[in-house]
């Protein structure tokens, strides 16, 4: 049954009078994306003050069609015409998302504007995708705080509304994630599978499980109506305990009991059939789902020597009972002849990796994996990008165990990140909402936390106060050209057009500090979502900080014990030392504050609380700054048992512990006391302050073990870091060009140096991070003033394309590599013919 929806808009004027009529015409069907995109400009032109009437009685028209230059699915293009003599704006879009897209675009612009001028934003627009789908994903991580969204109807009604302004078309919801099993599976909580009597979710009535399956169904609904496609990510099978218990107390204890909440009944013996029945069933009750994500590793809680059968299993079900069926595997372990297994009996299906580890990190895949995951499908894309390519990667930002709590929004870093989703063809991305991990390690009947103090709550919902979030992840990875008044305006509107632009712009600036933090001062150890954390953690005690060889990317970044050795014997780099980048946080941190100062005074809850959470991180990076200097001198002690360098380590240590200081003062009575994003049973903090009091008795016990060591050593003179760097290299890199195989790849640089260059260098390798980088000396050709070196014809391989970068050390001892990570990605990628 298709409706017809008549509204009416002209963009050849820009005054409208009371008498003027307004009229749209769809003939898109009833709870399609278009027809949400006609309902919100309908209740935006109301609201006006616009009249609405019919096509013969109105002044102007607004018509939705499918007339599009590109074919692209979600296409757009807007622009002024006639209609029957009248005059009109056209809002054609390639299919029903992408006439709702115009929709709402219009519409978005038209409540921006003046009453008076209502049509003084409009322009003429035309629009494709850049990456085809864009998702967000988050988890069940506590029964009680996911029953409190997944029963409200109107929650999904507004953050569906939020992913659709802001083009998102992809919604993941993982069921089961180091839970303390819940979820592990997910089935019994909707149903219990036929033939399986034995196996049941403890507690649970018919009743609830109808509830369940009504609510879960209403979810994809609503998000169906707004072009959202809905994900569920299965990644719990059976419940072993472990690593599934999630830190909170008492829960692995429980694998295999008889415990309410939990499901019970699943056995080694009855695993596969009942995952198969169930699954089968799954998709029954819910034949709306438009696709799986399939947790494949023992994490999941079977058992490696389980895997292959396991999965062969259920392949074959799903391709016998649902061929169309999109399947999405997580890469973590998971080796070939599983993938191949997939493929060869022909499911669609795509692979899911990690983009940086679980955590947010810079906006490029990582140069180096740390060693300690280097070899294994884990933390990157390891050696899955090889060719015949057969499937396609998904690439996870897995923000979530970053950026769970403080405002984020940097458009710059997201045009960057979109660009480097292309790799490997890749056309597809997720990353975590924002509060993703709230609750997790709580026991499962724990009372939901609000993050803010009553006082400072401004929003209905918490995800509300995350709209420039989804903005800039949204239209940026649909057009990374996107105009900037698509957020500007909304700063304004909320701020003020004096505060507006200032914290815009603090706001892009404190977005790159979690970052930098997890690329470039982060122990290697916390990489996990459910054991570190950016935004609370201290990094653990200054011993432990300083004798840790880890990092993020070990490429680009020198980590403190490395600095002082170089220190100590004199080499030189052209990695980013860790001096540099405490000088990148101490003045980031200086200038987020010098446009907080700018904004002025504001009266609001929001304006109270972004201004907050931008001194908080503020705060971190002046942390990091400090505790970057206090781990180098710190690492040359225990290296070299001089005190001085104790004396400088504690200098920096205490600066670092007021920064900290001072982000608890900021935080104020803004932030609850009890921030529960952790399991707070493996070190996980819920407030700024806990941390504080952390640090201040690990200060003690420092300065207690320097006192006692006055005596026996002399204060001696001691090596220390430089305080300032001279001026680095600068050099131009051609192009890439496609590789031949059989030929050799001639590599071209013109670098020059204020001092003159000490050695210019080619690092390379296959797009493949479980290999090392090969080096070769880049020699002058004073005919083409360019530096030059070859990558061997016996190295390129039509398996894998190449990728490399250049180092260059001038003679004043100043490194860098290029190109630059501050600008580009790092590396050049080329392709290799094939």
């Amino acid at each position: 049954m298709h409706t017809r929806h008549l509204i009416f808009i002209t963009l050849l004027s820009t005054t409208l009078t009371a008498a003027q009529k307004v009229a749209i015409l769809s003939t898109d069907p009833a709870n399609s994306p278009a027809a949400h995109g006609v309902d919100v400009l309908r209740k935006t032109l109301t609201a006006k003050g616009l009249e609405i009437t019919t096509e013969a009685a109105a002044n102007y028209l607004l018509v939705l069609g499918n007339t599009t230059a590109s074919k692209a699915p979600e296409s757009i293009e807007i622009r002024h015409g006639q209609r029957n003599g009248k005059p009109a704006i056209l809002l054609n879009g390639a299919d029903s998302r992408g006439r709702m897209y115009a929709a709402l675009d219009t519409a978005e612009k038209i409540d921006a504007a003046p009453a008076a001028t209502p049509f003084l934003h409009l322009k003429d627009v035309t629009e494709k995708p850049y990456i085809a789908e864009r998702g967000i994903s988050t988890y069940t991580m506590q029964r009680v705080y996911f029953e409190q969204r997944l029963y409200d109807e109107n929650y999904w009604t507004r953050y569906f509304d939020l992913l659709a302004r802001d083009r998102i078309n992809s919604f993941v919801l993982i069921f089961g994630y180091e839970n303390g099993g819940f979820m592990a599976p997910l089935y019994p909580y909707f149903f219990n599978t036929p033939n399986f009597p034995g196996v049941e979710f403890v507690g649970i009535t018919p009743e609830q499980q109808t509830k369940n399956t009504k609510a879960f169904k209403t979810l994809i609904r609503i998000a169906h109506e707004r072009g959202i496609d809905v994900t569920a990510g299965i990644w719990d099978h059976i419940y072993r305990g472990g690593v599934q218990g999630g830190g909170i107390p008492g829960a692995s204890e429980n694998a295999g009991k008889r415990v309410p909440g939990l499901v019970f009944g699943v056995t080694t013996e009855n695993l596969s059939d009942y995952t198969k029945a169930s699954l089968n069933e799954f998709l029954k009750v819910f034949p709306e789902v438009d696709a799986l994500q399939l947790r494949m590793h023992n994490e999941s809680g079977l058992k490696n020597s389980e895997m292959y059968t396991f999965w062969h299993d259920v392949f074959t079900a799903i391709k016998r009972d649902h061929p169309n069926l999109r399947l999405d595997l997580r890469a973590k372990e998971l080796p070939d002849e599983i993938i191949y297994d997939a493929l060869n009996q022909g499911l669609k299906t795509t692979i899911s990796t990690k983009y940086w580890m679980e955590q947010m990190g810079m906006p490029f895949h990582p140069t180096h994996i740390n060693k300690s995951n280097q070899k294994d499908r884990r933390h990157g894309y390891a050696d899955l990008l090889h060719y015949p390519q057969r499937y396609r990667i998904r690439w996870q930002l897995w923000s979530g165990g970053t950026t769970r709590l403080l405002l984020w929004g940097d458009p710059e870093y997201v045009r960057r990140f979109a660009e480097s989703v292309h790799l490997y063809d890749g056309n597809s991305f997720e990353l975590n909402e924002m509060l993703a991990t709230k609750m997790l390690g709580e026991q499962h009947d724990a009372p939901v936390r609000d993050v803010h103090n009553p006082a400072y709550r401004h929003y209905d919902y918490e995800f509300e106060r995350y709209w420039h979030f989804y903005r800039v992840w949204g239209r940026l990875t649909y057009n990374p050209k996107a105009e900037p008044a698509t957020w500007t305006r909304e700063f304004d509107k909320r701020f003020g057009p004096t505060a507006g632009p200032h914290l815009m712009r603090a706001l892009n600036l404190a977005s790159n500090v979690l970052p930098r933090i997890v690329a470039a001062s982060y122990l290697y150890s916390n990489f996990p979502t459910t054991r570190g954390w950016a935004e609370m953690d201290r990094q653990r005690g200054l011993p432990i900080y300083a004798a840790t060889d880890e990092g993020s990317d070990i490429q680009q970044f020198m980590n403190v014990r490395d600095e002082a050795k170089s220190i100590l014997d004199g080499s030189l780099t052209a990695m980013r030392r860790p001096e540099e980048t405490s000088r990148w946080f101490a003045q980031t941190a200086g200038t987020i504050d010098a446009e907080i100062k700018q904004a002025g005074a504001g009266s609001s809850k929001e304006f109270t609380t972004t201004v907050t959470d931008l001194k908080i991180l503020a705060g971190l990076a002046r942390y990091h700054s400090n505790r970057l200097l206090a781990g180098v001198s710190y690492s040359l002690y225990q290296q070299t048992q001089n005190l001085g360098a104790f004396d400088d380590a504690i200098s920096s240590e205490r600066r670092a512990i007021d920064a900290w200081k001072q982000i608890v003062a900021d935080a104020g009575n803004v932030y609850s006391k009890d921030l529960a994003f952790g399991a707070h049973a493996v070190g996980f903090s819920r407030h700024w302050e806990e941390e504080l009091a952390k640090l201040n008795k690990e200060f003690a016990l420092l300065t207690a073990m320097r006192d006692q060591l006055v005596s026996k050593a002399p204060n001696a003179a001691h090596p220390q870091p430089k305080s300032t760097q001279p001026e680095p290299p600068t050099a131009k890199l051609d192009p890439a060009t496609k590789a031949l195989p059989s030929h050799d790849y001639i590599v071209n640089a013109k670098v020059t140096a204020p001092a003159g260059l000490m050695s210019v260098t080619l690092r390379y390798r296959h797009v493949n991070q479980t290999e090392n980088y090969q080096t070769a000396e880049m020699k002058f050709d004073p005919k083409t003033k360019a530096y030059t070196a070859a990558i061997p014809a016996n190295f390129i391989d039509p398996k894998w394309d190449l990728m490399y970068f250049v180092e260059a050390i001038g003679r004043n001892g100043a490194g860098r590599m290029f190109p630059d990570l501050e600008t580009a990605a790092p590396y050049i990628i080329v392709p290799v013919r094939r």
